[in-house]
């Protein structure tokens, strides 16, 4: 397929430019599939039921954890987990395929918006921007509804004209099946769908018009069908809601103040460093604190050629004007009614969007003076570049607020458990553990640590109630105690609820140490960004209350 984009780029510097940026961004997926970090607990969630649960009960069932995935997702996860194996790679094989597939799709959908440097730019972005690559290996279904994206834009630009009974039937199915697949999809093709049901009401081209309701038609019955059998029957989450109106991820509708109209900044801004990656986070010094930090990171390019993208694509053609900017304006619609949140991986299955614009912009302003053209694209680019190359050569610092050690601290605990040790894992990294108790088959069996937050009045209540948990261990020699200590509450958990829990978010930690002390004598600790490991040698001493 690259070799299509031959007559779209101008010169062979530009086209061996373009194959060495494919050539990485399939590198750069390969080499993050391969070193095969650990689960976070937001994946382990999704994957408790994905190495459970039989075909029969996905499609039935509930998945853990209150989790939400499209029913076809699950599905071809679920077929490659019994084709592979239950291991890391056989989970993340969709989102790995995903990621690659979405790298040739783009090419056709950049090469009929694009000019050469459009193209190269948000070919680069996509490529290798790190939002794009970890999600590429990432078992939630985000990868794939930005797959679904792309394709949607190429059955857009392959069957638009409706010329003849096949183009109909394969748009009309394609569109159906792809919303199988994606939540957010219905977005896109609502949008596509709309944007063109307009275009041709203005056009008065009846002609078309009629043919087009044919797959839009298709399209909706899909998601009809979709949402009363599947989506429908899945548990609503009041909490989830509550959750993203806390942290202010949904569109204010209307805007009421000026707070309210901040949030257009805050979140577009945000937008441009995850997922879009185009801020500059490797500038790091003290001056972070200061109220100009958000100009050093330099989002002015990127914002300046988004508006200009917007401006030359109305000028140039209302059709594509419209099937870009309709799914957008629904996507706000829905965040504003908080049917959806835009923050983060949220924003992904949108991004193609941002990267034509972005094109539009660039091959609309600076069209004619290469230095200039140079020197914009580096400054674009530069911090993408820098952030895949760190996430190279320090893997740790690849979006290390989603950077797990469950894996390597169950590992640990397995390569120095001894007999007569028990291993005691803390209620709240249960979900990991019980995820990597089936890919990994440790040699110990783990005492399940039991939530007694709700049911008790107080820290001293919990504490009486934590000893009957530990008199479980009294007979051991050590015992291992696994914590997380970055997740401090449960799916579907009030935010900072109970209080008394939460007053002092060391208190988890330190009370169970403090606990642990009753039992036995500290030994060592392992302590990573998300879990603590602990042990302790039992000293057989009657467990104390404290009044």
């Amino acid at each position: 397929m690259p070799f299509l984009l031959k007559s779209a780029l101008k010169d062979k510097f530009s086209y061996y430019l373009f194959l060495l940026i494919i050539v990485l961004g399939v590198f750069l997926r390969l080499y993050h599939y391969f070193i095969n970090r650990s689960l976070w607990l937001d994946e382990g969630y999704l994957a408790s039921s994905l190495l459970n649960f039989n075909f029969q009960q996905l499609l039935t069932k509930p998945l853990d954890y209150q989790q939400k995935a499209p029913i076809g997702f699950l599905l071809i996860v679920k077929l490659f987990l019994n084709i592979f194996g239950h291991n890391e790679y056989g989970l993340r094989i969709i989102p790995l395929l995903s990621g690659l597939l979405s790298i040739l799709i783009f090419i056709p959908v950049t090469k009929y918006f694009l000019k050469s440097t459009g193209i190269l730019v948000a070919m680069a972005i996509l490529c290798i921007s790190p939002a794009f690559i970890y999600h590429s290996v990432e078992i939630k279904q985000y990868s794939t509804e930005l797959l679904c994206s792309i394709l949607s834009f190429c059955l857009f630009i392959k069957y638009r004209t409706l010329n003849g009974f096949k183009e109909i039937i394969i748009w009309s199915l394609g569109g159906a099946i792809i919303l199988w697949f994606s939540f957010s999809a219905i977005f896109i093709l609502g949008g596509i769908g709309l944007g063109l049901s307009i275009y041709y009401l203005i056009k008065k081209q009846w002609n078309i018009l009629f043919k087009s309701l044919i797959p839009f038609i298709t399209w909706l019955i899909s998601f009809i069908l979709l949402f009363v059998f599947f989506i429908n029957k899945t548990p609503d989450a009041e909490w989830v809601v509550n959750w993203f109106r806390f942290y202010g991820d949904f569109m204010p509708l209307p805007p009421k103040s000026v707070s309210d109209l901040s949030w257009f900044f805050t979140s577009f801004y945000r937008m441009l460093d995850y997922p879009m990656g185009l801020l500059w986070n490797f500038v790091e010094s003290g001056m972070q604190t200061h109220s100009y930090a958000p100009l050093i990171k330099m989002p002015f390019l990127p914002f300046i050629f988004l508006g200009a993208g917007i401006y030359f694509c109305f000028k140039k053609s209302l059709q594509n004007f419209n099937i870009l900017v309709f799914p957008l304006l629904l996507v706000f619609l829905a965040s504003g009614l908080e049917l959806y949140p835009l923050t983060e991986r949220f924003w992904l299955f949108l991004t193609p969007i941002f990267l034509l614009l972005i094109g539009i912009g660039l091959d609309g302003l600076i069209n004619k003076s290469k230095p200039l053209k140079i020197i914009i694209v580096f400054l674009l680019l530069i911090s993408p570049v820098i952030q895949s190359f760190q996430s190279i050569t320090n893997s740790a610092t690849f979006y290390k607020h989603k950077k797990s050690y469950q894996k390597e601290s169950f590992d640990m605990i397995n390569k120095e458990f001894r007999a007569g040790d028990a291993v005691y894992v803390y209620w709240n990294e249960l979900p990991g553990f019980k995820v990597y108790s089936i890919l990994k088959k440790y040699k110990f069996n783990a005492i399940e640590g039991r939530d007694f937050r709700w049911n008790s009045k107080n820290l001293a209540e919990y504490n009486a109630k934590l000893g009957s948990d530990f008199k479980k261990i009294k007979n051991n020699k050590r015992v291992w105690v696994i914590f997380n200590n970055k997740f401090l509450s449960n799916v579907g958990d009030p935010i900072s609820m109970p209080k008394w829990y939460y007053e002092n978010r060391n208190l988890p930690a330190a009370n169970l140490k403090t606990e642990l002390s009753k039992i036995g004598k500290f030994i060592k600790t392992s302590h990573t960004a998300d879990v603590s490991v602990y042990l302790y040698q039992i000293t057989n001493q009657p467990y104390k209350i404290n009044p």
